[in-house]
């Protein structure tokens, strides 16, 4: 059994309307909000001369995320050392010659090449990170950066007909490669359970995941969403904090509205959306990026506007039929399943 045609649809929205909002947001980055007075658009340029319509480390790290599942034997679980070693190895090679890494991930991946050199490797393995993810947060215990919210979408796609449990432990294999703060694991299984949610069934529901959460720490989290549906996203200032980003994007994306039927009513949705994250200032590609994975789940991929899509490429050389062409690896063939259907890993 597969997704139905509609559900791949909603996951391929997933991934593009992800890149979109990076991509979007990249010329905006470590600026002031956007003034309602100007206009928000793929225009490039920016502190990092960004070309109109490249992503970001956002979109480049989730790539590295979707190909190591891609390649993984049977149902592409990120779970397995083979997967979790390719990721360490190939975000350690793109780190090389990035410009523009979060500060944390930068520390993570110094930190996990000594340790490989210690032991005799040219590249990182996962443990290498996860051992230098710990040392990082023993150092700054307080940093609890969006990196890893941002790439969260491309971790629980091959987790869509799997059980939840399966869908959180993969969301959480991934993340703590690089971040461990309990903000960043609970941001990333909160935001990663929305986008599995809304894939499967068409609906947002962030709060979904709130029941696997201590009762302290539920309190907590129910407060800060509805602490962002009540606001805009530029009143989270300080979205390079996970909490931020996630509320912020979350303001963005409950900002636009209930879903509607039409589809040219879905792309203003996701025009709205996007446009909303981008203005918030400071993170934006972040932002717009986390904001445009759970918009474009529960929207699809066709809601993402094609002069956009067609703009769309960056790391490792890929443009959109690429990136299409690897989610569909992951997310496999159309199948005759129900909406909402699991079956076991």
């Amino acid at each position: 059994m597969g997704l139905t045609p509609a559900q791949r649809q909603r996951a391929l929205g997933a991934v593009v309307a992800a890149a979109t909002g990076d991509a979007l947001g990249a010329p905006y980055e470590f600026q002031a909000p956007v003034a309602a007075s100007d206009d928000v658009d793929m225009v490039g340029g920016g502190i990092l001369d960004w070309q109109p319509g490249e992503w970001t480390d956002d979109t480049s790290m989730a790539i590295v995320v979707l190909e190591a599942a891609a390649t993984s034997p049977g149902l592409h679980d990120l779970r397995v050392d083979s997967a979790q070693d390719q990721i360490a190895r190939e975000w350690y090679s793109w780190s090389l010659g990035t410009p523009d890494i979060g500060t944390l991930t930068s520390s993570v991946m110094r930190r996990a090449a000594d340790n490989a050199r210690e032991d005799g490797h040219f590249a990182p393995r996962a443990a290498d990170l996860r051992r230098a993810a710990e040392a990082a947060h023993e150092a700054t215990p307080r940093n609890a950066g969006n990196g890893s919210l941002m790439r969260t979408h491309a971790a629980v796609l091959p987790y869509l007909l799997t059980s939840e449990d399966d869908a959180v432990s993969g969301i959480e294999a991934v993340c703590t490669l690089t971040h461990v703060h309990p903000d960043t694991v609970e941001a990333c299984m909160l935001w990663g359970l929305a986008v599995r949610h809304a894939v499967l069934t068409g609906e947002i529901d962030v709060r979904r995941g709130l029941e696997r959460l201590d009762e302290d720490r539920r309190a907590l989290w129910s407060s800060r969403i509805d602490e962002a549906e009540g606001a805009a996203p530029e009143d989270f200032r300080r979205n390079g904090w996970v909490v931020h980003a996630f509320q912020a994007a979350l303001a963005a994306v409950h900002g636009a509205g209930p879903i509607p039927e039409d589809r040219f009513a879905r792309r203003d949705m996701l025009r709205r959306v996007l446009d909303s994250a981008a203005r918030a200032g400071y993170d934006t590609d972040t932002v717009a990026c986390i904001a445009g994975a759970l918009a474009g789940a529960a929207l699809g991929v066709k809601s993402v506007p094609p002069e956009w899509r067609r703009m769309l490429f960056g790391w490792p050389g890929y443009e959109l039929d690429e990136l299409v062409s690897l989610t569909d690896r992951v997310i496999g063939p159309v199948g005759g399943a129900g909406e909402g259907r699991e079956r076991s890993a």
